[in-house]
C-alpha cells in the first residue's frame, strides 16, 4: 500500500483528507510543516499533499526542503488561490504534479493521487531502464513535430475557450521545461501543439482514424456518446494516445469507470456549468491553467511510456 504524507495547518482539512483516503493508502498527517520535514528524514513516502498557504512554511518553501529529502516522492498542492504566476513558479521550483483546488471533489482528489503515483512509477521505471541500458541504447532521435491534440466538447463557446488556452504560449514553456527536467530529459525542445476541435464523438473518432494524434481531451457530456466511451474506443484503436476526461460533476463511480474502461491519464473537474462562471476571468484562468498543466503532464508521461517500450523491446 502506498504511503502518503498530508500536510495542512487546518486540522479539519487533514481529518477530511484522511477520511477520504485511508481506505486506499497508508496515511500520515501533520499540521506543522517543520515537524513533517523532521519525519521525512527517517521515513520514506510515495506522495505528499501539502497546503499552499501555511503560517510557518508555505507550500512552496515546504516542498523546496522536502525535495532533497524525498526526491522520488510525487507532490500535489492544495490551494484556494488562483494566482497563476505563483502556481507556475511553484511547479518550476518544486516539480509538483498538480494543484488541487479547495474545496476539492472526492473523485478528482483520488484520481489525481492515483495518476501522480502512476506518473512517479513511470519515471522510476524509465530511470531503471536507462541505467540497465545505458551503454547499449542510442538516444532517441529528436522530434520537433508539434503535438497533435484532439479536443471534444459540445459547447462551442467552451470549445473555443479551451482551444485558445491550450495554444496560448504564456507560461507553457516554463511548465514543459520543468516537467522535462523532472523526467531527466534535459531537453531543449520547445513545446508546440496543434489543437483539432470537435463537438461530437463521431467526428473525433473519424478524425483519429485518418490522422495522428498524441492526446485526446474529451468532455463526459457529448450529444452522441459519453466521453468515457469515446476514450475507451480510442484506447482500443490507439493504445499510445494520452487521454483526459473533463466532467462538471465527477463521482467515484465515474472515476472507476474512467480508469478501468478508458485508462485516462487525468480526470479534471472544470467549473464552467453556468454563464456566470464562464464570464469569470479569474475562474477561467484557473481552469485553463489546470487544463494546460494536465495536457503537458499527460504528453510527458506518454513520452516516458514510449521510451520505456523502446528500451525493453
Amino acid at each position: 500500500m502506498n504511503k502518503i504524507l498530508l500536510v495542512d495547518d487546518e486540522p479539519n482539512v487533514l481529518n477530511a483528507l484522511r477520511r477520504e483516503l485511508k481506505e486506499y493508502f497508508e496515511i500520515e498527517t501533520f499540521s506543522n510543516p517543520v515537524e513533517a520535514l523532521e519525519r521525512c528524514r527517517n521515513t520514506q513516502f510515495d506522495l505528499v499533499v501539502a497546503d499552499y498557504k501555511m503560517p510557518e512554511l508555505n507550500g512552496l518553501e515546504f516542498l523546496k526542503q522536502f525535495g532533497p529529502l524525498q526526491p522520488d516522492a510525487a507532490r500535489l498542492v492544495l490551494s484556494g488561490e488562483a494566482d497563476i504566476d505563483a502556481l507556475i513558479r511553484t511547479i518550476n521550483e518544486t516539480h509538483i504534479y498538480r494543484f488541487l483546488a479547495k474545496p476539492w471533489e472526492s473523485a478528482e482528489l483520488l484520481s489525481s493521487i492515483r495518476q501522480a503515483l502512476a506518473y512517479r512509477d513511470t519515471i522510476l521505471e524509465s530511470r531503471r531502464q536507462a541505467e540497465l541500458q545505458r551503454n547499449d541504447v542510442a538516444p532517441s532521435p529528436r522530434n520537433d513535430a508539434p503535438y497533435r491534440i484532439v479536443l471534444v466538447e459540445n459547447d462551442e463557446r467552451l470549445l473555443a475557450l479551451m482551444s485558445r488556452g491550450l495554444t496560448d504560449e504564456s507560461g507553457r514553456e516554463s511548465l514543459y521545461g520543468a516537467m522535462q527536467q523532472e523526467i531527466g530529459h534535459g531537453s531543449t525542445k520547445k513545446f508546440k501543439c496543434v489543437v483539432d476541435t470537435f463537438r461530437t464523438a463521431a467526428a473525433a473518432l473519424d478524425h483519429a482514424e485518418k490522422n495522428r494524434c498524441d492526446l485526446v481531451i474529451a468532455a463526459q457530456s457529448l450529444p452522441d456518446m459519453g466521453g468515457i466511451q469515446l476514450l475507451g474506443q480510442l484506447k482500443q484503436t490507439h493504445a499510445d494516445v494520452a487521454r483526459i476526461l473533463l466532467s462538471d460533476d465527477p463521482d467515484k463511480a465515474m472515476l472507476s469507470q474512467a480508469i478501468n474502461t478508458a485508462e485516462v491519464q487525468s480526470l479534471l473537474q472544470l467549473h464552467w456549468s453556468s454563464h456566470e462562471l464562464r464570464a469569470d476571468v479569474r475562474r477561467q484562468a484557473w481552469n485553463l491553467f489546470q487544463l494546460k498543466s494536465a495536457a503537458i503532464q499527460a504528453l510527458a508521461s506518454r513520452e516516458l511510456r514510449l521510451q520505456n517500450s523502446r528500451t525493453t523491446a
